[in-house]
């Protein structure tokens, strides 16, 4: 009977983490950083990741860096090893006062060219390169993004798009990343 009562007990909790496990996974598509910890005085990557449930044929992700205390500097934008690297267009921007990095994909821009649109997936699209000066302070800085999120422009809307083959905008959660310098 000790036997059986245990074995339903694990069978229980083996449910419940299980459940747990499926709420915590957001479903849909997917934008996310992922979170470092740096010293100061260093240049260091942040992988910006995508999972997707959607084939999508563009994207547009403008990334906020900023903080009242910690000064990061964004370098640059990479998409060596991203699972956009192929696409037709890759448009990476820096506005350095605003402290926004900015990335674009668009798969096709000419029809006589084959370029794949991004399978449903899960992994990286863009690493961003920061430096944490030697003078800055320690503390936290969130990589802020999502539906509210724009890159300064006056007349081009660099707002945070997703969107698929037929053009069809799809929606795309964001969840933030951390930049903790110590």
């Amino acid at each position: 009977m000790k036997e059986i009562l245990v074995a339903v007990f694990v069978l229980f909790l083996a449910v419940i983490i299980f459940a747990q496990e499926k709420e915590s996974e957001p479903a849909g598509n997917v934008c996310y950083t992922e979170s470092v910890e740096v010293e100061k005085g260093t240049s260091f990557p942040v992988k910006v990741l995508v999972n997707n449930a959607d084939t999508l044929a563009g994207m547009q992700v403008p990334i906020y860096y900023r903080s009242e205390n910690v000064d990061l500097i964004c370098d640059s934008v990479s998409f060596v090893g991203s699972r956009c690297s192929e696409f037709a267009l890759s448009l990476p921007l820096i506005e350095p006062v605003g402290k926004t990095a900015f990335f674009a994909f668009i798969s096709m821009t000419d029809p006589n060219e084959e370029h794949p649109p991004l399978y449903p997936g899960d992994g990286m699209v863009a690493t961003l390169w920061f430096t944490a000066p030697k003078e800055t302070k320690s503390g936290k800085v969130e990589l802020y993004s999502g539906p509210n999120a724009i890159y300064p422009h006056d007349k081009i809307d660099y707002s945070f798009l997703f969107w698929t083959p037929t053009a069809e905008q799809k929606d795309c959660t964001y969840k933030a990343g951390y930049v903790t310098v110590k």
